[in-house]
């Protein structure tokens, strides 16, 4: 007898952009895709998270698709928790509304879910294709994806890949679900620390991929910001920095101290003409650390473009700085609260 694969997809929204179209694309590719190989039946969740009236014709152009909306806007996290109430299947799916997924991205992420061991969660890793191409956002692209080029097929990732992942419905109840943050997240580090907790494990495949339409260097710095005081609070409780190719790594907390420290003997040089040894060290350091990443961000994007690189690690380290006083600000103002 033949397996039936059975799966929800879920698609929170709010207020999408023309890349909404090409994500359901992808989707309605990638299940005929899997259906061509493998008996599936399946359902698409697109959950307006109080966002405008969606004028398309979802229902009428897509097969198995339901519109639910919220009143309110409350965040992905909810709406994501939302959909999986809603949901008829134990496989869920979550796809977010500007991503476009490989036409083998349903069954590879099944197929590979089955010959793993103790898999909580999978998810695909990102390809160097921008879909919103440009000078400002090729550098969130090329930071965005540095980390996997050496991973063959698998990776034990240290949180849940949020934007489009395989998770059992089952599993997701039983860690408490997506725990809403507000602005720029945090979800995804919250959740995958769970499912590790609770013996599992979260996994990236290279098997199949995704694109993915990148914000501007000046969204995401502003996005940095709120993302690093949210995610503070996350690491002194847990003590560990994350995998390579997530948020919160070490060699990302160690640029960003040696971009302080160059900072600040920059400063104390107007002063101190002494201080402009301890400046080029720093410096120097501090291109050391990052070498690897420029290095990745020439071969795989433009090589003419090293000045700007260099001014986006320096501005995406600034943003993790401040970032930081946030994130300790709120922390004593919580405590004197409480």
């Amino acid at each position: 007898m033949k397996t039936i694969y059975k799966f929800s997809i879920i698609v929170p929204i709010f207020n999408p952009g023309i890349e909404f179209k090409k994500c359901l694309s992808s989707i309605e590719k990638s299940t005929n895709f899997f259906s061509i190989r493998k008996k599936i039946i399946y359902e698409i969740l697109i959950i307006n998270d109080g966002g405008k009236k969606i004028n398309l014709n979802l229902k009428k152009n897509y097969k198995n698709l339901k519109l639910l909306r919220l009143k309110k806007n409350k965040g992905v996290g909810f709406a994501r928790n939302f959909g999986a109430k809603k949901a008829k299947y134990n496989n869920l799916f979550f796809i977010d509304s500007d991503l476009v997924i490989e036409k083998n991205f349903f069954l590879t992420l099944f197929k590979d879910s089955e010959n793993l061991k103790n898999v909580g969660s999978i998810g695909a890793i990102q390809n160097y294709v921008n879909l919103n191409q440009g000078i400002m956002t090729d550098f969130v692209c090329a930071k965005s994806c540095y980390g996997y080029e050496k991973v063959k097929n698998f990776l034990e990732f240290s949180v849940i890949r949020s934007e489009c992942c395989l998770i059992r419905k089952s599993l997701l109840k039983s860690v408490g679900g997506w725990r809403p943050f507000s602005g720029a997240g945090g979800e995804e580090f919250d959740l995958g620390h769970r499912i590790i907790e609770n013996g599992k494990k979260n996994y990236l495949t290279k098997n199949t991929s995704y694109s993915h339409k990148w914000d501007d260097i000046f969204t995401r710095s502003k996005n940095i910001i709120l993302r690093t005081s949210k995610y503070l609070p996350i690491f002194l409780s847990r003590k560990k920095f994350e995998t390579k190719g997530a948020f919160a790594t070490f060699d990302q907390a160690l640029s960003a101290l040696f971009t302080l420290l160059t900072s600040i003997s920059l400063f104390l040089f107007i002063y101190q003409e002494k201080s402009y040894l301890f400046f080029s060290i720093f410096f120097v350091i501090n291109l050391l650390i990052e070498l690897q990443f420029l290095k990745f961000a020439m071969k795989y994007f433009a090589k003419k473009r090293i000045l700007l690189y260099l001014l986006g690690i320096f501005i995406f380290n600034f943003c993790i700085i401040f970032g930081s006083i946030l994130g300790i600000f709120n922390l004593i103002k919580f405590k004197l609260l409480n």
